[in-house]
């Protein structure tokens, strides 16, 4: 395994990594349509809307439309998802209902204890694209704390732009080197690397996030894992 002993801070990929985004969702979707007898598909529902609001943001970073956070993307997306998926039918303030369970995801099973255990030895935070206000109430719901919350929405750029790895980091009063991302996205963690992070791969079955860009032969990761609790045997060994 890599040398660790320099690292003093781990930045969290939370939307996928520590949070299941899509079990949350597709679970209230399931609800919806059987609440209306009607047929949705739902894996795709969910598909499309988490896609749709990273294609947004990507539009965001170029400066094609005005600077939004998470929330602001989410809901905007999901009038084209509705749209799109007509076998549900919802108000406007249905949509605002559906937009909030972003709010309260499910952590993944294993998450919450080890990221506890990990705050004993490092600084644990989280760097996401996710705004500050799913964080805490995801956060809350969950029963996880952290040392501090990095969202994009306040840093002035979205991952995987190098300034919002770099710019986190500084925050920190770290440099790069002492950082260590951690993420279920291959894409997120090039990109950390590319900024100077560390890099800790954590498995999440069928999870991707489009908006990164995938290199053609993928580094070795300095940590990689199945699940966290191999993650906090590697990091606490």
């Amino acid at each position: 395994m890599a040398d660790l002993s320099k690292i003093k801070a781990l930045t969290f990929d939370v939307g996928g990594t520590v949070f299941d985004w899509r079990g949350t969702i597709e679970e209230e979707l399931r609800r919806l349509a059987l609440k209306q007898n009607a047929d949705l598909d739902v894996p795709q529902f969910a598909t499309d809307w988490r896609r749709g609001m990273f294609q947004e943001l990507g539009r965001v970073r170029t400066g094609e439309v005005p600077w939004m956070n998470a929330d602001q993307l989410h809901r905007s997306v999901l009038d084209d998802v509705l749209a799109k998926h007509t076998a549900i039918e919802l108000s406007d303030s249905g949509r605002d209902e559906l937009n909030d369970v972003w709010h309260r995801l499910n952590a993944w099973p294993d998450a919450p204890a080890v990221i506890e255990k990990l705050r004993c030895r490092y600084m644990v935070v989280v760097l996401t694209v996710l705004s500050w206000s799913i964080v805490v109430d995801c956060s809350k719901h969950n029963g996880i704390s952290w040392d501090g919350i990095l969202s994009c929405e306040f840093l002035g750029y979205y991952k995987p732009d190098a300034e919002a790895y770099q710019k986190g980091v500084s925050l920190l009063r770290l440099e790069p080197a002492q950082a260590m991302m951690i993420a279920a996205h291959v894409g997120d963690l090039q990109a950390a690397m590319a900024a100077g992070l560390r890099s800790a791969y954590v498995h999440r079955e069928g999870e991707s996030a489009p908006i990164f860009e995938v290199a053609d032969t993928a580094p070795e990761w300095d940590v990689n894992t199945r699940d966290f609790a191999e993650l906090g045997s590697q990091l606490l060994a």
